[in-house]
């Protein structure tokens, strides 16, 4: 096939969960830029200061042409300097949501601009700010995670698997057709309008530049990368994805996330094509 843009998840993806990207996948995206490779990041976190600096963070000296945030309801065309937002969860669902999900004593939190809004302040809230650089503030009043509409809502989960699968199960015996439930790695529940993934806003991208879906490569490792790995033209999944995405891959890599999973892949089947 011919590959005008690869485009990728980032977390259990191009960088491991310490937040290191991979040498040779790093190495990857430098010849395929070289190559003419149109490149993009797609990412359950908010466009913004945070998703643009990755680029400088891992030693590329030129940024990603696209960035998907908001699991595709955010769309940043950094060539065309355009920006697009889709779908938002609606308030009212949002406090729907949280009281549905009450129960399970689970602690919720919104993105706002520049910060996370969440209900408790704990030590996993206090780690993601540390790891992500962005500061993590309870709210006052419960009331303030629904105040206004939002991308999406999402739920830390706790780290034994038996107990995710209770919660998701939970979740998903509980379905509305004004939002979608799902998991965005091996501790995150995400909640957010059935329109949105980051394959609606591939698509999106593609039709305003000419691209054909057939000529995308796209690369990820959970849940909420599926729509993305359909609609590409191929759909690669890390040995380390969730089983839900390794079934709907076109291609499962060889080596995971900690192994430079995505650098050998393109290193071996498409940079030595191009």
């Amino acid at each position: 096939m011919k590959t005008k843009l690869v485009i990728a998840d980032i977390d259990g993806t191009l960088v491991n969960y310490g937040k290191d990207i991979m040498p040779l996948t790093r190495q990857a995206l430098i010849d395929l830029h070289e190559k003419g490779v149109l490149l993009g990041i797609a990412s359950g976190r908010p466009v913004g200061d945070q998703l643009k600096a990755n680029a400088a963070k891992w030693g590329l000296d030129f940024q990603f042409d696209v960035i998907i945030g908001m699991n595709g309801g955010q769309l940043l065309d950094v060539r065309n300097d355009s920006y697009e937002e889709f779908f938002k969860l609606k308030a009212e669902y949002i406090h729907e949501i949280i009281d549905m999900m009450r129960p399970l004593n689970l602690n919720p939190f919104v993105y706002k601009e520049g910060y996370m809004l969440s209900g408790r302040l704990d030590e996993e809230m206090k780690a993601s700010a540390v790891r992500n650089h962005e500061p993590a503030i309870p709210c006052k009043e419960e009331s303030e995670l629904w105040e206004t509409d939002n991308a999406k809502l999402l739920f830390r989960l706790p780290p034994n698997p038996e107990e995710v699968k209770k919660i998701v199960d939970f979740a998903a015996a509980h379905p509305r057709p004004y939002y979608q439930s799902f998991l965005s790695g091996p501790k995150m529940l995400e909640f957010q309008d059935p329109r949105v993934n980051k394959g609606v806003a591939l698509i999106e991208y593609c039709k305003k530049n000419g691209i054909e879906l057939s000529e995308v490569i796209a690369i990820g490792d959970a849940s909420n990368d599926n729509d993305m790995l359909k609609v590409a033209g191929l759909g690669v999944c890390l040995k380390n994805g969730t089983p839900d995405t390794l079934a709907i891959a076109d291609v499962i890599t060889e080596y995971d996330c900690d192994q430079d999973g995505a650098g050998r892949y393109l290193y071996q089947y498409v940079l030595n094509t191009l």
